[in-house]
């Protein structure tokens, strides 16, 4: 409106009533800033909101074509990329009723107009193939626009529908490991009572071999872990949590942690940061969560060949943050794309099923965390689990 309000004496010689053209397209622009004002971009609009916005646009042009020419103005063409807009976003009912309603307005407009003063009559037809031209740049641009960013808003909906499914299928192959590793937690209480058995005749009979007791010792106290495992798992895996488990102080869920792993695998030194700054923090967590960390510092220790395992834990802004860091081999790229995605078959030669890390990620996700692998300067890996706190 603006350019055909200040640009068309200048460029055609034609006289434009400039004056109303200019208070038009300011009310439009006026209407326009009070739209986005009061209407907040998450509010859903609805189709007869958006198809008032459409109608009164339609109105401004309308009106400016009435004052330059009507439906002798080449310009009157762009009614074809409001509707085209209006067939994007609106039912099929209020996209037949915008186009009824332009067509409409198109027909008055060859009765009801204001002709166009022409200061050269014998330049009207190149003042019409200069419209035409304008109209044709006009709408190429609007639809190159508009298109692009469906487009790309088609694409992005796609790429999440397709995230959606791959973590809905990943969540299913968890589930059915979960039932499948209870149901193998059940069936293991009876080897591992006929073993402690069997360890507490061995000490019944050794009581004069000092070495043979302290085995025998170490080897019952690796019993009872494994019983405790196993008790923890099934009793889990029955209760409902509420809000993904309970909160637990951050500082003391990782003390706690640390001295289980060293107690039940006393070769493996993990250094820790100070958790006093942590002191207050609080997070939500249940048995799933801690035995996922839990899985990834014991694969760490696994991992470095000296058994030792540094842990940076840290708070930023609302998250926090655990880096397990270890001196291993690292992962080789080929692989780190593959972790998070379901084994097709155990592998021996990496020493599992290779599930672990999967369940690990599943766990994690599940209280709204990340988990996340880079290499370390000098060798090994740094695994870093980021998890919300109750009290940023």
């Amino acid at each position: 409106m603006l350019v055909l309000a200040v640009g068309a004496a200048p460029a055609l010689n034609i006289r434009i009533p400039a004056v109303p053209i200019l208070l038009i397209a300011a009310a439009l622009a006026l209407w326009n800033l009070l739209t986005q004002r009061f209407v907040r971009p998450s509010d859903d609009p609805g189709a007869w909101s958006l198809l008032l916005e459409l109608l009164i646009d339609l109105a401004a042009w309308s009106a400016v074509l009435y004052l330059s020419g009507g439906a002798t103005n080449p310009l009157i063409s762009l009614f074809l990329p409001l509707i085209a807009v209006g067939a994007a976003v609106l039912p099929a009912m209020q996209t037949w009723l915008l186009a009824l309603v332009s067509i409409g307005v198109y027909s008055l407009l060859w009765i009801y107009h204001r002709p166009l003063g022409l200061a050269d009559p014998t330049r009207a037809i190149d003042w019409h193939l200069a419209g035409m031209w304008g109209t044709f740049a006009v709408s190429a641009l609007v639809i190159t626009w508009y298109v692009s960013r469906m487009t790309s808003t088609v694409r992005a909906r796609d790429m999440a529908l397709a995230q959606a499914r791959e973590r809905r299928l990943r969540n299913e192959r968890i589930v059915a490991m979960a039932n499948l590793a209870a149901g193998a937690a059940h069936e293991m209480g009876t080897p591992l009572g006929t073993m402690r058995l069997i360890v507490d005749n061995l000490q019944a009979q050794c009581c004069d071999d000092a070495e043979c007791r302290e085995d025998l010792a170490i080897m019952a106290q690796q019993i009872g872990h494994c019983r405790a495992i196993l008790s923890r798992l099934t009793a889990s895996g029955g209760q409902a949590r509420v809000e993904a488990g309970g909160a637990l102080e951050v500082a003391d869920w990782l003390d706690e942690l640390v001295m289980t792993i060293e107690s039940q695998r006393p070769e493996v030194h993990i250094d820790c940061t100070d958790t006093s700054p942590l002191c207050g923090l609080r997070m939500v967590a249940d048995q799933s969560l801690t035995q996922a960390v839990h899985n990834l510092i014991n694969n760490a220790a696994t991992a470095s060949p000296d058994r030792r395992v540094t842990l940076d834990a840290r708070r930023d802004g609302e998250c926090f943050w655990l880096d397990i860091l270890d001196r291993g081999p690292g992962i080789p790229a080929d692989i780190l794309d593959t972790l998070h995605q379901p084994p097709a078959k155990p592998d021996p030669g990496r020493g599992g099923l290779g599930i672990g890390l999967l369940l690990s990620l599943g766990a994690i996700e599940a209280f709204g965390g990340t988990l996340h692998y880079a290499a370390r300067d000098g060798g090994g890996t740094i695994t870093t689990v980021n998890l919300p706190l109750l009290n940023p």
